[in-house]
């Protein structure tokens, strides 16, 4: 019997009892903190709660480096020699960054020297959860029985349809120094003070549906967008993604369980060192989703 394993990001911020549930695969992430020069793995050479006291005491916003050729290639060979001989690869989206080439470029390096395992690759579309939940859905497929060759054509049909990420930040400084939104729109709304409404597209593109005066209103319009996107279906599911962000999740989370009964709440995941890198403190993420067993 083929033995196959879903590989995804660390930054899809998947909760570590389904990562194991599931056994999920996840790459780690090179993170630079630019005022000491210092390159470390998140999470192995630096856990999630050093990095979150580290970016508190640092003057530059830490940096996410993206994973090199060499790294994945011996991803691959430890993965084959647990005999592994198929991996599905789920990337984060593929918008504004090299992920995708740069793992194309691992596969052909492995293969040229002699690796044996079969890959599969796909752009999710997504960042952190919108990934995660991705990643599981497709690890549900995989145990239901379907092949690695149908779940691709059965995720965008997941993506397209029945999941919603939305979105907001305390600040827009971390997402435009990520290149995530240009200078002209960040200098503008901090001179204004309002906090965008964000929320994901189907080409993995940022897209503002609205804009509040406040950081509580922002927070309240994201869980009624992704709710009213996704509310003809009966059964939903939703989790709230923080980032530093106990006073937001807590207005999400409220929101979600006085005025959205019908929503199955999964509670809150505390977002990755990675994702933090390109949002910044205070960061909120919902996603909701037509509901599945997981």
């Amino acid at each position: 019997m083929t033995k196959s394993v879903i590989l995804a990001n660390i930054a899809a911020d998947i909760p570590s009892d389904l990562i194991e549930k599931y056994n999920i695969f996840t790459v780690q992430v090179p993170i630079e903190f630019l005022d000491t020069k210092e390159e470390l793995l998140y999470p192995s050479e630096i856990s999630p709660d050093v990095f979150m006291r580290r970016v508190q005491s640092s003057k530059k916003i830490p940096k996410a480096i993206q994973p090199k050729i060499e790294y994945f290639v011996s991803v691959f060979n430890q993965l084959e020699q647990k005999g592994i001989e198929d991996i599905f690869i789920i990337n984060m989206t593929s918008r504004g960054t090299g992920i995708v080439n740069t793992v194309r470029a691992s596969i052909l390096q492995y293969q040229k020297k002699g690796g044996k395992c079969n890959f599969y690759q796909y752009d999710s579309k997504e960042g952190s959860f919108g990934v995660g939940i991705s990643t599981i859905k497709a690890a549900k497929l995989l145990e239901e029985g379907k092949s690695l060759a149908e779940i691709p054509s059965l995720l965008d049909e997941f993506k397209s349809h029945e999941l919603k990420t939305t979105f907001t930040f305390e600040t827009l400084k971390y997402l435009q120094k990520s290149g995530r939104i240009g200078l002209l729109k960040f200098v503008m709304g901090s001179l204004l003070n309002v906090h965008p409404c964000l929320e994901g597209t189907q080409d993995g593109d940022i897209n503002s549906f609205s804009q509040a005066k406040s950081y509580e209103d922002a927070v309240k319009a994201i869980v009624i967008q992704a709710y009213g996107s996704m509310k003809h279906f009966d059964k939903l599911g939703c989790y709230i993604v923080s980032g530093n962000a106990e006073k937001g999740s807590k207005i999400a989370e409220h929101i979600l369980t006085t005025q959205f009964s019908d929503v199955k709440y999964y509670g809150i995941i505390p977002m990755s060192g990675v994702t933090y890198c390109f949002t910044g403190p205070g960061s909120v993420i919902v996603v909701m989703f037509k509901d599945f067993e997981h």
